[in-house]
């Protein structure tokens, strides 16, 4: 990488950064950047692929980047000097490192928002296994019948939940939200028929008694990839009352890969939403425990809504989830992934057809939280555009999410 460019105050004015931006220059303004790829190298250092959309009136653009989030983003490392496509690679990172990029076009207008990403630790480095799995995670907004029926009606999108279901086409598909989906709107569309039809079995579910069947957290495998490892231990194990309601709380299942022997240790999560840091960090420590608890020793992937992101700080809280999960070793896939697709749309977009964007981080609380030694090749935002705008009716206020994993 180049030397660190002794740029003074003074420019960052010059270039638009610490004043307002006109409306001449809004329009001009290069968007976020992206990283849709990052690798770690032989020497320990990471590089990293950076995309963006193409400026009006830009031809050619200057690239930054800033490890951390504290200074001016134009008074980093000039790592790409008038590049004329919309992609470059920036080598040299250094590993498990935050780094922030911007870019600022030939066309005189300002620079771009920033877009920040952890680099991956050494340890990440995508390693092929015998064990290469999918898994993903899908929020149904269908936990009651009012709440299937408000943004589209569950009428219209049940089919498009299906169609997405065949287009996530993963080996472990978790559903958040989804009780009242499985039994609720036209018959052979309720989520157990379709999955059974697919040829994928019920890992867990949220709760199974004599009493009450929930099915608001649920994780399907598929048959021909999985054995479920008891699965009646499986249900009675998720009898979860710590959360007081019917919408959020977890299950746990173990399941046997068929062709390796190998077993895993999975939980569909939902945890609470808005100003609850403090108890999402307790509702994943507890969640952690309980699964570490029944199947210690096993390769781990926790997926679901967490109802928090990176960058949440910005916004008066705090990622705990995240704390929770790293502390104990774990990695957010989209941290790690080595590919990503549309890391800069939001995950849950509360069906709005314009697809909110992310800048400074990527801002998805459907996550999918991997164990030491898991590796991810690939993340993705299953986003079903047209015409750049989200193709309606919408399957949910949620677009799935999944990774390919490399499991130890």
């Amino acid at each position: 990488m180049r030397r660190l460019l002794p740029v003074l105050t003074a420019l960052a004015v010059t270039l638009g950064l610490a004043s307002a931006v006109t409306s001449a220059d809004a329009a001009a303004r290069p968007t976020a950047p992206w990283i849709s790829g990052q690798a770690v190298q032989r020497d320990g250092s990471v590089a990293i692929t950076l995309d963006w959309d193409p400026a009006p009136g830009a031809s050619a653009y200057d690239v930054y980047a800033l490890k951390g989030e504290g200074e001016p983003i134009m008074t980093g490392q000039l790592v790409g000097r008038g590049i004329a496509g919309t992609r470059t690679v920036v080598g040299g990172l250094t590993a498990g490192t935050t780094y922030c990029f911007a870019l600022l076009g030939n066309n005189g207008g300002a620079g771009s928002p920033r877009a920040c990403k952890v680099t991956p630790p050494v340890s990440r480095a995508v390693t092929p296994t015998a064990l290469a799995t999918t898994a993903a995670t899908f929020n149904l907004r269908c936990g009651s019948k009012s709440k299937c029926n408000s943004g589209w009606k569950w009428k219209k999108r049940q089919k498009k939940v299906v169609a997405d279901i065949d287009r996530i086409g993963s080996d472990i598909l978790v559903f958040v939200e989804g009780h009242v989906a499985h039994k609720y709107g036209k018959k052979k569309r309720w989520i157990g028929k379709v999955m059974a039809k697919r040829g994928y079995e019920l890992a867990c579910q949220t709760q199974r008694s004599k009493k009450r069947k929930l099915f608001s957290q649920t994780a399907y495998v598929r048959s021909s990839a999985y054995a479920v490892v008891d699965p009646k231990a499986n249900s009675k194990g998720t009898r979860f009352t710590r959360f007081g309601d019917r919408d959020h709380g977890f299950c746990q299942a173990l399941i046997q890969h068929r062709a390796t022997g190998k077993q895993v240790a999975i939980a569909a999560v939902h945890l609470r939403d808005g100003k609850a840091d403090g108890i999402r960090q307790q509702e994943t420590s507890y969640v952690l425990g309980r699964v570490t608890g029944a199947f210690p020793g096993r390769p781990t992937v926790v997926l679901g809504d967490f109802n928090s992101h990176r960058g949440l700080d910005r916004r008066g809280q705090t990622d705990t989830p995240r704390l929770v999960m790293e502390g104990a070793g774990y990695a957010d896939a989209v941290d790690i992934a080595a590919q990503l697709t549309y890391p800069y749309l939001n995950s849950a977009h509360g069906f709005k057809t314009d697809p909110p964007r992310s800048t400074t981080w990527p801002t998805h609380v459907d996550r999918i939280f991997v164990s030491p030694g898991i590796t991810v090749p690939s993340w993705e935002n299953i986003a079903v555009l047209a015409g750049g705008r989200y193709a309606t009716p919408m399957a949910s206020d949620h677009n799935p999410i999944k990774a390919t994993l490399y499991i130890p």
